[in-house]
């Protein structure tokens, strides 16, 4: 399909020329995951001491920021609190 411009419209023809058949509709349907990773993985930012990211809006001053609950925390010092307390995640490698 040409667009005015001389250029092709590749998001028509990816539309017009995909075609999904029966088992990958009944897959989707269902809801059933496409792909799956062995191990299981999942990344976790390593961060100084103090030197984490923290979301805020522009509309907020530092203070508002700052005196949120559990600011401090961050995906990293979270896995470590909690093998410090549960045991189950101590088999798992942090990398």
């Amino acid at each position: 399909m040409e667009i005015s411009s001389g250029m092709q419209d590749e998001i028509k023809a990816h539309l017009d020329g995909h075609f999904i058949g029966l088992t990958e509709a009944c897959w989707k349907i269902f809801e059933f995951n496409m792909h799956g990773e062995l191990p299981a993985v999942q990344h976790l930012p390593i961060h100084l001491s103090n030197k984490h990211y923290v979301n805020f809006y522009a509309y907020q001053t530092v203070n508002e920021v700052l005196a949120r609950q559990n600011v401090e925390k961050t995906q990293l010092t979270a896995w470590f609190d909690y093998n410090s307390v549960y045991d189950n995640g101590l088999g798992l490698t942090y990398w």
